[in-house]
């Protein structure tokens, strides 16, 4: 809860929509999604993760463990969420393998789902 109040704080409500999930609504509380950050290249939490040597493998080699990019590039109006080269989520090995066919497909245009949850006002 306080990451994303930490995001209204600095920003508005509809700008923190777009960086962090409102409380309730974070695929980490599945179980399923991961934040993974570099220890040695300074760049932890941001945009520049995917230029590290870590961030760089994962866009290799993830797949094949099962887990998919959750937030790609380029595709904020598909997820409602900016890039997050840090943020993967763990689809299996067999779905992985099939999102890998097609570079930077969202998990919301293979599913054919809406943006973002429609929160509640």
């Amino acid at each position: 809860m306080s990451v994303y109040n930490g995001w209204v704080a600095s920003l508005v409500r509809k700008a923190a929509d777009l960086q962090s999930a409102r409380p309730g609504y974070s695929e980490h509380q599945t179980g399923l999604s991961v934040d993974i950050a570099s220890a040695t290249a300074g760049c932890t939490i941001q945009a520049c993760f995917s230029r590290t040597p870590e961030g760089k493998w994962l866009n290799k080699n993830a797949w094949r463990f099962g887990w998919h990019l959750r937030y790609p590039n380029g595709k904020t109006s598909v997820t409602g969420y900016k890039f997050e080269p840090w943020h993967w989520r763990y689809v299996g090995v067999e779905l992985a393998a099939e999102l890998n066919l097609t570079p930077k497909i969202t998990l919301e245009e293979f599913f054919s789902l809406p943006a973002a949850p429609d929160y509640a006002q």
